[in-house]
């Protein structure tokens, strides 16, 4: 019966170093994206009260199968995301109720990745800042313990990704490093 060899790393063939793996990631932006292919869809005054009115707007969302993100109340209705390819049916279930609404097709969200941005003091505010500098519409922004959200028409989050990524890498490559292909490189 053959025994098995051991491992080309293994102490037992004399390696000397263990490779690791690095878990954690740098701090900092590390990476941009757009999505594109949404519809804003605001819902200024609902049926009835506003309470009753909320409900019958969601449940026509449901009724009709369509996937909703970025829910968001107002004083007076509602506003969410739906795919452009949703928007059609957006329109079919709302035709039945006594409400206000508006469509805004071509937005996009722009994901801002950062591990722990919300430990990092000023992080969000800052990528907000240079959002609302592009002189972009920002039309939602929200979130996670590891990027940011950022809603705005297509075009608009195509100038603000190309502008972001210019500032990381003037920044980076101040202190030596690199941003290539939404990635920082130290």
């Amino acid at each position: 019966m053959a025994t098995p060899s051991p491992a080309p790393n293994s102490p037992i063939n004399g390696a000397s170093q263990i490779m690791e793996t690095a878990f954690e990631k740098k701090r900092g932006i590390s990476d941009v994206e757009v999505r594109p292919g949404f519809t804003q869809v605001h819902v200024t005054r609902v049926p009835g009260d506003l309470v009753d009115g909320r409900m019958a707007v969601l449940d026509a969302v449901e009724k009709v199968h369509v996937s909703i993100d970025f829910l968001k109340m107002s004083n007076t209705g509602l506003s969410f995301l739906v795919s452009q390819d949703s928007a059609d049916r957006i329109r079919v279930a709302f035709s039945g109720l006594d409400c206000d609404f508006d469509l805004v097709q071509d937005r996009a969200i722009v994901l801002v990745h950062a591990v722990n941005m919300r430990d990092e003091e000023g992080m969000i505010a800052g990528i907000v800042r240079r959002a609302i500098r592009t002189g972009a519409p920002v039309e939602h922004v929200t979130d996670m313990h590891d990027r940011m959200l950022l809603v705005m028409a297509h075009s608009d989050a195509l100038a603000f990704e190309t502008s972001l990524e210019a500032e990381i890498e003037t920044e980076l490559q101040a202190t030596g490093s690199e941003f290539v292909g939404g990635v920082a490189h130290v």
